[in-house]
């Protein structure tokens, strides 16, 4: 018997591949590399279901996870018969995860579908169509209004508006932002926190999805007498308004999957569903 014998200077193709990995996990950031390591595992088929607190679209409660788009997804995915689980992350780091690993197989419910975030993700059809979205004024400040009250008005009334960094206001609201001269101060902290803002005499405007809004004023009567919402509906509607929200999904998640999805999506979400739990507070 021969035995085959390998140049031991030559290391084997396998073994280059295993290397390669090996040195793109270790180059990422820990942070980056922990995540990496929990959603990119796609042999054991579990998909990450990723959200942050950000009620009423997505709870955590004491490691609970809840929410009526968290809710609606469970839904779909038990549907389709796709092992999940669900993990708090900040949504920065939900982006920046799909941006750097192109396998991670995780999805993040109730995003916007814009062309940027096609450049590293993929997108389901609808799970939810938004309400229209609304300012949140403080209520001295809305009694202050000469200009109208739709956007273009609030814009050209010398408020100070707070907005949250790195979020998207969809698209006809984000080109209405680019194009005014009007001061827009971005801020890293959440949206109840801006609400805070608001309510201290910080700022006297800011800009939310009326779901958001509602359910942060129904949890805060000292809010709902300090601040006034001021839907953009109407005369003061946006072009392209209401907007849509779709899971978000890593590249990792393959387009049978994301078919997969989008059937369920059909067969138990229906023609395109809306939050009837959600109803405007009553205003001083």
């Amino acid at each position: 018997m021969h035995a085959s014998h390998c140049p031991p200077c030559l290391p084997t193709f396998a073994g280059l591949a295993l290397a390669a990995a090996l040195w793109c996990l270790l180059a990422l950031p820990a942070p980056a590399r922990a995540e990496a390591e929990q959603v990119a595992a796609p042999s054991q088929r579990e998909l990450a279901i990723l959200a942050f607190h950000r009620p009423p679209y997505y709870t955590f409660d004491h490691g609970v996870a809840g929410g009526f788009l968290i809710d609606a997804v469970r839904r779909v995915l038990d549907a389709a018969h796709i092992p999940y689980h669900v993990t708090e992350m900040p949504p920065k780091r939900i982006v920046a995860l799909f941006e750097q690993n192109v396998t991670a197989y995780a999805c993040s419910p109730g995003w916007y579908h814009t062309r940027e975030r096609d450049q590293f993700a993929r997108f389901s059809a609808p799970i939810y169509r938004n309400q229209p979205p609304t300012a949140v004024l403080r209520a001295d400040a809305a009694h202050r209004l000469t200009e109208g009250k739709g956007l273009t008005g609030l814009l050209a009334a010398g408020l100070r508006m707070v907005l949250r960094d790195g979020f998207s206001y969809g698209p006809a609201l984000d080109k209405a932002l680019a194009r005014s001269r009007a001061p827009v101060y971005r801020s890293t902290s959440d949206n109840a926190a801006l609400l805070e803002m608001l309510a201290s005499d910080r700022y006297d405007m800011t800009l939310m999805e009326q779901e958001e809004a509602t359910e942060l004023l129904r949890r805060s009567p000292r809010l709902l007498q300090a601040l006034q919402l001021l839907p953009l509906v109407g005369p003061n509607a946006l072009p392209g308004q209401p907007q849509t929200r779709h899971l978000m999904c890593g590249r990792g998640v393959d387009e049978a999957t994301m078919r997969r999805i989008d059937d369920a999506i059909a067969a138990v979400l229906g023609d395109m569903p809306d939050d009837t739990t959600v109803a405007a507070p009553a205003m001083p």
